[in-house]
């Protein structure tokens, strides 16, 4: 066990230094940081510490991404997304390993993760006040409403810091950690308000009512929520259309939730055209239909469905997806004992699992890399307090 700070510490310092500006200006660059924090934290040590400690959830994780390769054998999709989703996750591992290998790691993670929330909670304040004059900066010729994604790409980085950091506080029982943890949450909800983004004040709302029960529950939290989302990526292409099968349903919500709830019943039925093996890693780039909703139109799948659990039945298929819910609750287990006699450590996993089960069913491509950066951002996070509750 290393107790010395060596380069895979230094590299994650300046890691955490060079985070709020890479995410303020849209996270696009966030893979290649960590991939490079990654590489310097590579040794025979960490592996073995890895394989050691985690055989089980790094086979279940491998053969999915292996499957995930696979599929570019049937994909209509020719790009490189399989090559780049397995050379992220490699280099995620000795990252996340390594922010648990010491005592010393993993609070220079915690500590660092802090630090960079403040700052990047200030770059973000200033974007929300003044029409995004450091993005406006950097790309001026970029349209508004194109330019306000980046800012809002940045706040997701900074929910992904949030929960861990505000558990690590709370477990200092220090008054004036706790009244910091305090403030960060503070920040954090109000920041989730701006840039037009209301996925992400119901995701960190949601994440912070599963931490105040979890703070009281926090084995049983952790075990319902990993599981919960376990169940819904199986039967998430069957239960979708019985939940949007309304007809009135897509006049009476907000026009992008009537996409999305379109878009979702469209993914659906492709899902049953192909339930076994799916469409192939990234199939639905190359979707063609055209659907109209309230008179306009939108791609059936435009780049991704807005939710990982159909989008990993139509790219994987069954197998896609028995693998993953497999992955959430072999995880979801393991966490719950690591974190059995750890409330504050219990209760910031459960946020995390519950924020970023929510908004990755209603948001983003599960291949887009700077989204995937940013959960394996958590993941270390949560590995370092994870090495924090063994020593306690």
């Amino acid at each position: 066990m290393r107790t010395k700070l060596g380069p895979a510490d230094f590299a994650r310092a300046a890691f955490f230094a060079l985070l709020p500006a890479v995410a303020a200006g849209g996270a696009m660059a966030l893979p290649v940081l960590l991939s490079l924090a990654g590489i310097l934290s590579l040794g025979t040590g960490l592996f073995r510490q890895v394989l050691e400690k985690r055989p089980v959830g790094l086979g279940i994780l491998v053969a999915w991404a292996g499957w995930a390769a696979v599929s570019s054998l049937w994909s209509p999709w020719d790009g490189p997304t399989a090559a780049k989703t397995c050379t992220l996750l490699a280099l995620g591992i000795p990252f996340i390993a390594a922010a648990a290998a010491s005592e010393k790691s993993s609070a220079l993670a915690l500590w660092a993760a802090v630090a960079a929330f403040l700052v990047l909670s200030l770059l973000l304040g200033v974007e929300a006040a003044f029409d995004m004059p450091l993005n406006h900066a950097i790309q001026p010729d970029v349209p508004e409403g194109e330019l306000n994604r980046n800012p809002s790409r940045g706040l997701i980085v900074l929910l992904a810091l949030v929960w861990p950091i505000i558990g690590w506080l709370l477990a200092q029982r220090v008054t004036g950690h706790a009244v910091l943890a305090v403030a960060i949450a503070v920040i954090c909800f109000l920041l989730s308000l701006q840039f037009d983004q209301l996925s992400t004040a119901i995701g960190f709302s949601f994440g912070a009512f599963a931490l105040a029960i979890a703070l009281f529950l926090p084995r049983l939290m952790i075990l319902a929520t990993s599981f919960g989302l376990a169940l819904w990526m199986l039967i998430a292409p069957f239960a979708t259309p019985i939940l949007v099968a309304s007809p009135r349903l897509l006049e009476s919500v907000p026009l992008s939730w009537a996409h999305r709830i379109a878009i979702w019943r469209y993914t659906c039925a492709r899902i049953m055209e192909r339930p076994l093996f799916g469409h192939g890693i990234d199939a639905g780039r190359t979707t063609t239909d055209m659907l109209v909703v309230r008179g306009l139109e939108t791609r059936g799948i435009p780049v991704h469905p807005h939710s990982a659990s159909l989008q990993v039945w139509h790219d994987l298929g069954l197998v896609g997806a028995v693998l993953a819910a497999a992955l959430l609750v072999y995880g979801g287990w393991r966490l719950s004992r690591a974190f059995a006699h750890d409330r504050y450590a219990g209760a910031a996993t459960t946020a995390v699992l519950a924020m970023f089960g929510l908004m990755a069913n209603v948001g983003w491509s599960l291949w887009q890399e700077w989204w995937m950066a940013t959960l394996l951002l958590t993941a270390a996070l949560m590995g370092a307090l994870g090495a924090r509750a063994a020593r306690a």
